[in-house]
């Protein structure tokens, strides 16, 4: 009996020695599956924001390329006046200029309010609204080339895109006055300019 007491102290010692084993080999096993987790998390914050980052980059890398190959078409269309505010100054000085130096008859227009334009071909504008302002000249010609020379002034000379809409010519009489303040032909023709500008209104500056 005495061996056997002695037995059980001596594997009870060992018991005790093997629980707390386990004990500790369960809180290191827990603890690394908890510092796992917190790992995992923080890679995929520190891998989210990296990506972000670069993206970024990349992003402005693209940006900056893209201002550098299409800012100069920009400013050109700018500064000819197709994009942006209308520029109808030129227009109209433009068309007093060329009717004092051929010493026209008679010169006269009506300029309406801008207004959007729908066109009669698909168009695709990305953020742009199309804009367009009509124009009526009333013209009274010693010939027909004066017509052509006037619209040539307006393709060298005024800020903006125009096109001729309509154009009418009829004789004023049989008989070819020679005068310098006799017309020989009246025109009565219609003029559209375009403009582009931003969809949202913004004013365009450059």
């Amino acid at each position: 009996m005495a061996s056997s007491r002695v037995e059980w102290s001596v594997l009870r010692g060992t018991l005790v020695v093997f629980v707390l084993c386990l004990v500790a080999a369960a809180a290191m096993v827990t603890a690394s599956h908890y510092f796992r987790a917190r790992m995992e998390r923080e890679y995929q914050v520190n891998h989210a924001e990296f990506r972000e980052a670069s993206r970024k980059y990349l992003a402005v890398d693209d940006e900056e390329r893209i201002i550098g190959e299409y800012l100069p078409a920009f400013r050109q269309l700018y500064e000819s006046g197709r994009l942006g505010r209308e520029r109808r100054l030129s227009w109209l000085e433009t068309l007093r200029r060329a009717g004092e130096t051929a010493e026209l008859p008679q010169l006269a227009w009506k300029l309406e309010a801008q207004r959007p334009a729908t066109p009669d071909f698909s168009l695709p504008l990305d953020g742009y609204r199309l804009n367009v302002s009509a124009m009526s000249l009333t013209l009274g010609l010693h010939h027909e080339g004066e017509l052509l020379r006037l619209f040539e002034a307006l393709d060298a000379s005024a800020l903006g895109q125009y096109s001729v809409r309509r154009c009418a010519l009829r004789r004023t009489g049989e008989a070819l006055e020679l005068g310098a303040h006799d017309a020989n032909l009246n025109a009565e023709c219609l003029l559209e300019w375009w403009t582009l500008t931003p969809a949202g209104g913004a004013e365009l500056t450059l």
